[in-house]
């Protein structure tokens, strides 16, 4: 999650290149051939806000660079900050867990959303922002993290619009396709990991495959160049082209031209997309409004998820998870007897395709406290869950019990009346989430909203990371 309301970002030094080329290079492809002659020919735009990546024109006006590139053109401007125990002292490993620390996300609080928004929740209590000015304390400093604030991940809502937060500028919505226009193409093209916010019925209907190319995973995968963004607001990666030698490169040395044009290239290379979350909010399920009793009792009534189908909304398929687990427990696979068409829909098997560089798949799944045992049996079935993906591997639960989290909304939310929903204010019966602590995940107001009494919710989630195949190996290894 990232907020990029005011990244005019500068840029490194040539004293610690090698050090910027590293953090570039991490599980990235390797450039071949690259010279003075193969610089990506780039030149400042101050008038282009749009965020739109243009390749050379008649022009010449062409997407803007990171200030680290001019700052590394002349190494004598940077301070190395000798007298600085944290560059004298510390070495640059610990440097980097600092930065990662402080340039981590977090929520204003001082900027809380209303406690009775579908959205406000423990993690989403009020706008993200980043300390980015960290990055103008001195350009020591700024050469060693510019790129961290792009650790965070980017967040997606495919969804209802009521449920996105607003103020949070890094984010695609239903009606806006603009994935990032407030991220310059390299910033856009560095970032590695996404949060995705998905209504089941988006996801069996082809939210994998769609959030994907909103990211420009198979131009990431081949090591393409970015180039901003379609008119749609899908991102655009293409291989690179040869260009001719900026006049700033004439008169840098040899060695330093061809140091400048590959870090130039690095910064544009689109890095892999190696982490997603998927999550699913109360009201994101098919049955988030039917009674728990009714659930009990019916499955079509029931929470239910199986990535091996293409629909579970319809009576006849609302058995398939657990009809699924009963296979896998037996150590099969569900055949649920669909034909070519509908097996194109299983996002189960989508990611191969659509993300083939995922090292972890975070799944997180929320519901009424009241609905908790219909969560638990999704996450025991989830348990059994593989992705299949290339080179033989796939990925699996990775073993560790799931993360709880008990917290306590509004005691009413815009839908509640017009949906009939009473049930939400019963009190749960005996719960394992009674065992865990309420989690306190936003500051006490004097507005009387927190003391009428409230909904309560429970937050599950699952990791599965990237594993060899069985049927591929006989045994199952980290990759």
């Amino acid at each position: 999650m990232l907020n990029i309301i005011s990244f005019e970002m500068p840029s490194r030094t040539w004293a610690v290149t090698s050090k910027v080329l590293r953090r570039l290079s991490r599980d990235q492809p390797v450039f071949k051939n690259v010279d003075d002659t193969g610089a990506h020919r780039l030149t400042a735009n101050t008038n282009d806000m749009s965020g739109r990546a243009k390749t050379e024109t008649s022009h010449k006006t062409i997407e803007k660079l990171p200030l680290a590139v001019d700052i590394l053109d002349d190494p004598s401007s940077v301070n190395q900050q000798l007298d600085c125990p944290l560059f004298a002292k510390l070495p640059a490993e610990l440097r980097e867990m600092i930065w990662d620390y402080t340039l981590a996300a977090y929520e204003n609080l001082d900027a809380l959303y209303p406690l009775n928004e579908a959205y406000a929740r423990p993690g989403q209590a009020a706008p993200l922002r980043i300390a980015v000015e960290l990055l103008l304390t001195c350009r020591a400093v700024y050469l060693e993290a510019f790129l961290v604030p792009f650790h965070n991940p980017m967040t997606v809502f495919d969804g209802h619009p009521d449920v996105v937060p607003p103020t949070n500028p890094l984010q695609c919505t239903p009606s806006n396709l603009r994935l990032c226009r407030k991220l310059r193409p390299w910033q856009f093209a560095n970032i590695t990991s996404l949060d995705v916010s998905v209504q089941q019925y988006m996801l069996e209907g082809g939210a994998i495959e769609r959030v994907s190319r909103l990211s420009g995973n198979k131009g990431r995968h081949k090591g393409y160049e970015t180039r901003g963004f379609t008119l749609a607001g899908y991102a655009s990666f293409s291989p690179f082209k040869e260009a001719k030698t900026q006049a700033c490169d004439v008169s840098l040395r040899p060695e330093a031209a061809a140091t400048r044009a590959t870090l130039i290239r690095s910064l544009f290379t689109g890095k892999k997309i190696t982490h997603l979350t998927l999550r699913m909010s109360h009201t994101d399920w098919w049955a988030w409004t039917s009674c728990p009793q009714a659930g009990a009792n019916n499955s079509h009534e029931a929470l239910r998820l199986e990535p091996m189908i293409n629909v579970t909304d319809r009576r006849e398929t609302s058995t398939a998870m657990i009809e699924g687990h009963e296979a896998r427990k037996m150590g099969k696979e569900p055949d649920f007897n669909l034909d070519e068409f509908e097996k194109q829909g299983r996002w189960g098997m989508q990611f191969a395709e659509h993300w083939p560089d995922l090292k972890t798949l975070e799944l997180v799944l929320e519901t009424y406290v009241q609905k908790e045992s219909q969560l638990d049996t999704v996450i025991q079935c989830a348990k059994l869950w593989t992705f299949p993906l290339n080179d033989a591997k796939q990925l699996e639960w990775n073993g560790r019990e799931q993360t709880c989290v008990r917290w306590r909304g509004a005691n009413r939310y815009s839908d509640d009346s017009e949906l009939g929903l009473s049930w939400p204010h019963d009190k749960p019966g005996s719960l394992a989430s009674h065992r865990t602590p309420i989690t306190q995940w936003r500051p006490a107001t004097n507005d009387g909203v927190e003391a009428m009494p409230a909904q309560e919710f429970v937050t599950k989630s699952l990791v599965f990371s990237r594993r060899s195949s069985i049927d591929a190996s006989g045994s199952l290894g980290d990759c």
